[in-house]
């Protein structure tokens, strides 16, 4: 029953994903899927925070305050053998160059690529048999350029990006190409950004085409102390109910150039039977410039998911302790 109930959730996420409802189908659901294990261990509100390489999944606009360049990767173990991974390199423009200005000033690039894949499912005809005919695989892959700009002087940001998705299950392939906006606002003690994740854009298998999931985003954050940070967003996808994420972080100095992390988070839209589905628990260690993190969320009958990630800061950046005091990454 386990493997029956992953191979349903794996064509969600792969695939075309069919409702009978009036608000039509949607394709490619996996684009869904948060990378990082930080943002999963607060109930994936970061769209308000946006503070690392990670933005250019949940905040094109995030990029823009990056002032170092950063390399992200992350993998996800699922049910049944399904992985999700994630590499993302974001470069301020001025990076390479020996400039006054800050490296900032013409704005953030970065690159993506997101991945879900599964392989050796095994091939059954309409009758269940002991022996099947074979095996088939699914993967699917989003490439993602980005871009965000700070205007100077101000905690006002902008970003935008473009994602090139490409989907096969077994021999059906279908392209197609998306895209990403969002706005987001640094106070001294809090945050606000909003946006909305694949806009436009839909898959093609055969003669059916299915459009991409849209989700519009809101969120925020609040820095009650020194190394807390309280995260909050609303997602609102065009085809599926609103669902409400909650994050909590606590960072301290362990010791010199090395902090310690400890997050919680639960969000609504990944309840599931059982009694702690939705939430999710993590932590983190960073030493100097690279940071690694884990996080791990109960999803009922289907198992827990389990993420890590682990990012690199490259060039002259604040102290440890400086970034625990001001709260910003």
């Amino acid at each position: 029953m386990k493997m029956i109930a992953a191979l349903l959730i794996l064509g969600v996420l792969s695939g075309p994903a069919r409702a009978g409802s009036a608000k039509g189908t949607a394709a490619g659901a996996f684009l869904r899927l948060a990378p990082g294990a930080r943002g999963a261990a607060m109930g994936e509100a970061l769209g308000g925070v946006a503070d690392d390489a990670y933005a250019a999944w949940y905040n094109p606009a995030g990029l823009g305050f990056q002032e170092r360049v950063e390399a992200a990767a992350a993998h996800e173990s699922r049910f049944e053998g399904i992985s999700y991974d994630a590499a993302i390199l974001s470069v301020p423009v001025l990076s390479w160059r020996d400039s006054p200005l800050r490296a900032n000033a013409y704005g953030v690039t970065a690159l993506s690529v997101y991945s879900l894949s599964a392989s050796g499912i095994a091939r059954r005809g309409l009758v269940e048999t002991d022996t099947p005919s074979g095996s088939f695989a699914s993967s699917d892959r989003a490439y993602a350029l980005s871009y965000g700009y700070n205007l100077a002087g101000t905690g006002l940001a902008f970003g935008g990006g473009a994602k090139l998705v490409d989907s096969a299950l077994d021999t059906a392939r279908a392209t197609a190409l998306t895209w990403d906006g969002g706005v987001l606002y640094k106070g001294r003690d809090g945050s606000a950004g909003a946006g909305v994740r694949g806009f436009g854009g839909s898959l093609k298998y055969a003669a059916v085409a299915d459009p991409l999931p849209t989700v519009f985003y809101a969120g925020g954050s609040y820095r009650p102390g020194e190394g807390w940070l309280l995260a909050a967003q609303l997602d609102a996808p065009k085809r599926d109910t609103p669902s409400l994420g909650l994050g909590l972080e606590r960072r301290w100095l362990a010791a010199p150039g090395l902090t310690a992390s400890v997050r919680a988070g639960y969000n609504t839209g990944r309840t599931d039977a059982g009694g702690l589905s939705g939430l999710a628990l993590g932590g983190g260690v960073c030493w100097r410039a690279m940071e690694t993190d884990f996080a791990w969320s109960p999803s009922g009958t289907l198992g827990d998911v389990f993420k890590y990630s682990i990012l690199f800061r490259f060039g002259e950046g604040r102290p440890a302790i400086a970034r625990v005091k001001s709260g910003w990454r």
